[in-house]
């Protein structure tokens, strides 16, 4: 079991890898400047990526407590309260990226054409925190519950509905490969989230 735990946290791990070199192999044949300024963005969300992580790493622990302990109570309740902190981490990230994020593209770059190219495409960096939220939660949800082959399903349709959004969107340059990765990441948020319930009464036996 927890080599099938370990293979299907892999598959996630690798695709949501081959997902930003996806993203970076698009961005790369926009030309070098606008290759630069996502990279000098990409920052941004992973930056948002340490802090709502650590909320996620909180998920795991309390609902694979509950879980071990048959508490249902517990399990929603620290569910919720994740769900909570997160959103309100989620919308500071939010907040301080968009208020301060042109000070931070000078302190990554100073190249000036790509500065310019970043500030243009600043919004959708900062906006990764909030459309990623639940996606980062229900991965500390469902790693702590050990369900992990529902959530490396979810990751590979995730992963397919993001190429399909890409592909609507290839005529829509930066700003179509951006909207495919938001899309990739509400998508996760909403496919986990949409199982919990039915995974939840199997866990507890009703």
């Amino acid at each position: 079991r927890i080599a099938n735990l370990n293979a299907d946290i892999m598959v996630r791990s690798f695709l949501l890898l081959l997902a930003f070199a996806f993203f970076t192999a698009q961005g790369a044949k926009f030309g070098e400047t606008v290759l630069a300024a996502n990279a000098v963005l990409m920052n941004f969300f992973m930056i948002s990526g340490f802090f709502l992580d650590g909320m996620a790493t909180a998920a795991e622990q309390i609902v694979g407590r509950a879980i071990g302990a048959h508490h249902r109570d517990g399990f929603w309740r620290g569910i919720r309260l994740t769900l909570l902190w997160n959103s309100l981490m989620a919308l500071a990230l939010f907040g301080v990226f968009w208020l301060f994020g042109q000070a931070l593209i000078d302190l990554i770059t100073t190249l000036e054409p790509v500065r310019e190219e970043a500030y243009r495409w600043l919004i959708f960096a900062a906006a990764t925190a909030i459309t990623g939220v639940v996606a980062f939660q229900m991965d500390g949800v469902y790693i702590g519950a050990t369900w992990s082959r529902e959530m490396s399903v979810m990751m590979i349709l995730s992963f397919a509905a993001y190429l399909a959004v890409w592909w609507l969107l290839r005529d829509s340059g930066n700003m179509g490969l951006w909207l495919a990765l938001h899309s990739f990441l509400i998508f996760r948020g909403i496919t986990l989230s949409a199982r919990l319930p039915g995974n939840a009464r199997r866990a507890f036996g009703s």
